[in-house]
C-alpha cells in the first residue's frame, strides 16, 4: 500500500514521515508534501492508495483536497488530522469520502493504527474488485507461459537449487521428481526446389514442429517448449520406479512417431537428439547439453533420425555439483558474506581437490575457478589488475599451485579481495550520496522547508533509498541530523553574542517561540540564558 502525507507544518510533516516505520507496517511512503495542490499533482502522476492530510492548510483545506481526490481517484482512502472536534467537519468529511478523523495531537501509534485500518480496507476493496475466481482464471491463462520460461531457465542452468524449489512450488510442479530425459528436436534444412516452403520459412516450420510435438507428447509426462534459437525441447519426466530402460524405450517410440507425423504433415523431415537421463534437478542442464550434442551428429548420420547421446558420463554428477557450488561462491562474493564464502571454498576443496580426484580433473577445476573469479570482476566493469592490486601477480600464478592447501589459500585470498572490492564500491557509492546530502543541507540550514524529500528531488534520488542510506551511513535519521546541526549552529551563534531572533532566522525557524522551545528541549537551557 502506498501512502501520501499532506501537512503544511514542517516539523509535523517530518514526524509523520520519519517518526513511524512505515516499511515495517507494509506501507510505502510515496511522498510528503505541504499543500493540497502538491498532493493532487502526486495523485495524478503516481499511484497512491492512502492519503493522510491535515485539515487546516493554506490554498486548499484538507476537506477541499478530499473532495478533489474523490472526483479524481475515488478508490483512495482518506484520513484527516484536525485540531477541531467539530460535527460539521465530520459531516462534510463523510460527504467527501473521508474514512477516519484523528484529533490532534494524535500520537504515532494512533496514526499508524488508522493507516493500517485504511490499508486493510483498501486491500479488501481490491480483493472484491478483482474477484478471486477472475484472478484464478487469469493466473491459469498465464501459467503455461510461466512454465515454459521456467523450463527454459532450468535447462540452461540459470537457477540455484533453492530457486528451483521455489519455482516448482509456485508452479505446482513439486511432484515432478525422478528421471528426467530431455530431447532436442530440430527441422532439417529445407532443400532447394521444395514446392511448399522456402529456406526463409524456417521460423514457420520450426513453430509447426513445436505445435505438432505439443499435440503428440504433452500428456505423456512430458513438457514441450521452444528454445530461444527455435529448437524444440521435449522434457520427459518419470518417477524412479519407472526404470531407465523403460524410459528410453518409451521416448524412442514417441519420438519415432513424432518424426513420422512431421513428415506426413509438412512433407519435410526433422531430427532429434536424445540426451542422457538426469537423476536430480541439478543434472538436467548437463543432460540437455548432451541432447544438443547428440543432435549435432546428424551432420554424419543424415536427416530424419533420432540420435541417442553416447558420450562418456563418468563424473557428470560431480561436475554438476561443482557447478552448483561455483554459483553459490559467486553469490557469496557478490553479497559480501565472508563466512558463507569460506564455507563454500571448504566444500569446493573437498569436492574438487580431494585425494581421490585425478590430477587432470583437479587442474581443470582450478582453471574453472580462475575463469569464475575473472568473470565476476569483469562483470563489474573492472579489470583484474586494478581490482586485485598487489595480489594480481599471485592470481596469475594459479598454474603453479601444487598442493590442496595452496589452492585453498589462493582461492580464499582472491575471493576475499574481490568481495571486499565490491563491498567497498557499494559503500563508497552510498558515502558519496550522503556527502552530497550533507553538503546540500549545510548550505541551506537557514531554510525552514528543509526536508529529505526536497533533497531527494534535487539530487534525483529515490526518497526511500536516500532515507535508508543516510541512516545506514550516519547512524541517525535525516530529521535528527538537521535538528542536531541547527542546534549546534544556534549554540555557536548565541555564544558569539547574536540576538535570539537573528539566530532563529539563521537556523531555519520563522517563529522565535518555536525555536526557543526546541533549543531548550535540546540543550536544557533557554537561548536567552546562554550568555549569562
Amino acid at each position: 500500500m502506498r501512502l501520501l502525507i499532506v501537512e503544511d507544518e514542517l516539523h509535523v510533516r517530518e514526524r509523520l514521515a520519519e517518526g513511524i516505520e512505515w516499511q515495517g507496517l507494509g506501507v510505502e511512503l510515496v511522498d510528503a508534501v505541504s499543500t493540497g495542490s502538491e498532493a493532487l499533482a502526486v495523485v495524478r502522476s503516481d499511484h497512491v492508495d492512502i492519503i493522510l492530510t491535515d485539515i487546516q492548510m493554506p490554498e486548499m483545506s484538507g476537506l477541499e483536497l478530499a473532495g478533489e481526490v474523490r472526483r479524481q481517484a475515488p478508490y483512495i482512502k482518506l484520513i484527516i488530522l484536525t485540531g477541531y472536534d467539530d460535527f460539521e467537519y465530520a459531516r462534510q468529511g463523510i460527504e467527501h469520502g473521508v474514512m477516519k478523523y484523528l484529533i490532534k495531537p494524535a500520537d504515532n501509534e494512533e496514526i499508524a493504527g488508522a493507516v493500517l485500518e485504511a490499508k486493510a480496507q483498501r486491500e479488501k476493496d481490491l480483493r472484491e474488485a478483482h474477484h478471486l475466481a477472475q484472478l484464478e482464471s487469469r493466473w491459469q491463462e498465464h501459467v503455461p507461459h510461466l512454465k515454459a520460461m521456467f523450463y527454459k531457465g532450468w535447462l540452461h542452468g540459470r537457477y540455484a537449487e533453492w530457486e528451483l524449489d521455489r519455482h516448482r512450488r509456485d508452479l505446482k510442479l513439486e511432484g515432478q521428481a525422478g528421471f528426467m530425459l530431455p530431447v532436442t528436436l530440430d527441422m532439417d534444412p529445407i532443400l532447394a526446389g521444395n514446392e511448399r516452403f522456402q529456406a526463409d520459412d524456417r521460423a514457420l516450420v520450426q513453430f509447426s514442429l513445436y505445435t505438432i510435438a505439443r499435440d503428440l507428447l504433452e500428456g505423456e509426462d512430458c513438457a514441450v517448449i521452444q528454445d530461444d534459437d527455435g529448437m524444440v525441447v521435449a522434457l520427459f519426466i518419470k518417477p524412479p520406479a519407472y526404470g531407465e530402460d523403460e524410459l528410453y524405450s518409451l521416448v524412442n517410440q514417441l519420438i519415432a512417431r513424432l518424426l513420422g507425423t512431421v513428415k506426413d504433415c509438412l512433407k519435410l523431415t526433422a531430427s532429434a537428439g536424445i540426451g542422457s537421463i538426469a537423476t536430480s534437478p541439478a543434472l538436467l542442464p548437463l543432460a540437455y547439453k548432451h541432447s544438443r550434442a547428440a543432435l549435432q551428429e546428424r551432420i554424419v548420420l543424415g536427416h530424419d533420425v533420432a540420435i541417442p547421446y553416447r558420450g562418456a558420463s563418468i563424473g557428470a554428477k560431480r561436475q554438476a555439483e561443482l557447478g552448483q557450488l561455483e554459483k553459490e561462491l559467486e553469490l557469496a562474493i557478490l553479497s559480501g558474506h565472508a563466512e558463507r564464502r569460506q564455507e563454500i571454498v571448504a566444500r569446493l576443496m573437498e569436492e574438487g581437490f580431494g585425494p581421490d580426484k585425478p590430477l587432470t580433473e583437479a587442474k581443470e577445476q582450478l582453471l574453472r575457478l580462475m575463469c569464475l573469479l575473472a568473470g565476476i570482476v569483469h562483470g563489474q566493469g573492472w579489470t583484474l589488475n586494478e581490482t586485485l592490486g598487489d595480489d594480481y601477480a599471485l592470481f596469475e600464478s594459479f598454474g603453479r599451485l601444487l598442493a590442496r592447501e595452496q589452492i585453498e589459500e589462493w582461492l580464499l585470498r582472491m575471493s576475499a579481495r574481490i568481495g571486499d572490492a565490491i563491498t567497498g564500491q557499494r559503500k563508497s557509492g552510498a558515502q558519496l550520496t550522503v556527502e552530497e546530502v550533507i553538503r546540500y543541507t549545510r548550505e541551506r540550514l537557514h531554510e525552514e522547508e528543509l526536508s529529505l524529500y526536497a533533497v531527494a528531488g534535487q539530487l534525483y534520488v529515490n526518497y526511500s533509498y536516500l532515507s535508508r542510506t543516510f541512516k545506514e551511513v550516519t547512524g541517525e535519521s535525516f530529521s535528527d541530523y538537521v535538528l542536531r546541526m541547527r542546534m549546534e549552529q544556534a549554540k555557536e551563534l548565541l555564544a558569539k553574542g547574536l540576538k535570539v531572533y537573528d539566530v532563529a532566522e539563521q537556523v531555519g525557524y520563522k517563529h522565535v517561540n518555536y525555536f526557543s522551545k526546541s533549543f531548550q528541549k535540546y540543550w536544557g537551557v533557554k537561548p536567552s540564558e546562554m550568555n549569562k
